[in-house]
């Protein structure tokens, strides 16, 4: 094998040695509380329309933590009252990031009007969320809970006003959102996009892993 294939394979392997890393020295940024309407329930293998409903919860469950591999854009990552279409401020996660991923669904029986509100709470800070039907589906392969099919409505998301009632803030602290949620003949839904926790030691193992893949770098080239 020649220098620089050696080099190559080095560099690949490091890449998944680093990803791996990222994975291990970060724990789970968990719920630490739900209210009103809001509760913490395990879906069923199909979420699409019609299929987990209810005129009294708005549904949530933990999806994925995962490292990105290129950016993510969401929909709205500033804090404070979103009551309005017009005050969406859109972000980037930058890739490389370590991210969790929680859904809110809120679905009614026989297409009746309902009107819910609650509110979750995070041990780790909300990074922005997902509300629109593009950005949803568009991220289900990497932010979606494997073994679940979401389904694709067009209805599959928060209506702002002036279209309908749905409302949604952001603490100041980033660690809870409230949520509004008016829905009948179609679904809402809702991503919350949070950090993970880096465990003690985490920077640690990494600048390890990183002057490893230097090292072995440097042996290539002799």
């Amino acid at each position: 094998m020649t220098s620089i294939a050696l080099e190559r394979k080095n560099m690949r392997l490091g890449c998944v040695l680093t990803v791996a890393a990222l994975l291990a020295s970060q724990a789970s940024a968990d719920i630490i509380e739900v209210g009103g309407a809001a509760v913490l329930a395990e879906p069923p293998s199909n979420i699409a329309l019609n299929q987990w409903e209810s005129d009294t919860e708005i549904r949530g469950f933990f999806e994925r933590q995962t490292v990105l591999l290129l950016d993510l854009a969401l929909d709205h990552v500033n804090t404070g009252l979103v009551d309005h279409e017009s005050l969406l401020v859109p972000g980037i996660v930058s890739a490389g990031t370590v991210v969790q991923s929680y859904l809110f669904h809120a679905d009614s029986v026989d297409n009746f009007d309902a009107l819910l509100s609650g509110y979750v709470a995070f041990d780790a800070p909300i990074l922005g969320v997902l509300i629109h039907t593009a950005s949803m589906n568009g991220t289900d392969d990497i932010l979606g809970r494997p073994g679940v099919t979401y389904g694709n409505s067009s209805g599959r998301r928060l209506e702002l006003p002036p279209g309908s009632l749905d409302t949604f803030e952001i603490s100041g602290d980033r660690t809870r959102l409230d949520l509004t949620l008016k829905f009948g003949l179609a679904y809402d839904e809702i991503r919350i996009v949070t950090a993970a926790v880096p465990e003690p030691g985490s920077l640690a193992l990494l600048s390890l892993m990183g002057l490893t893949g230097l090292r072995r770098r440097r042996e290539a080239r002799r």
